[in-house]
């Protein structure tokens, strides 16, 4: 059977207000978001997002990029460009 995610990509641009971070936990869980990609991380700790595992590539510049994934969802072969503009992952399988 195959797997079907629901995967969003937001451009947060930076998120360094406790009010826009429980927005985002907030839109996260309303719409049961499997897989997220962000850029513009500036906020390094997204591992307050309740439910999700975060990967985070922060980089040179302290602006990046991160993978967040649902609870349940394994990630491993983190791959991060030094600048922080680039993070792969590859999903376990089950």
């Amino acid at each position: 059977m195959t797997q079907v995610y629901k995967v969003e990509t937001l451009s947060i641009n930076g998120l360094t207000f406790p009010t826009s971070l429980a927005m985002l936990n907030e839109f996260q869980r309303k719409q049961d978001i499997d897989l997220e990609f962000l850029q513009e991380v500036t906020y390094p700790n997204l591992h307050t997002l309740h439910g999700y595992t975060a990967h985070i590539n922060e980089g040179t510049e302290r602006r990046g990029t991160a993978v967040l994934a649902k609870e349940g969802i394994d990630l491993s072969d983190i791959k991060r460009l030094p600048s922080g503009r680039g993070i792969a992952a590859k999903r376990n399988e089950l």
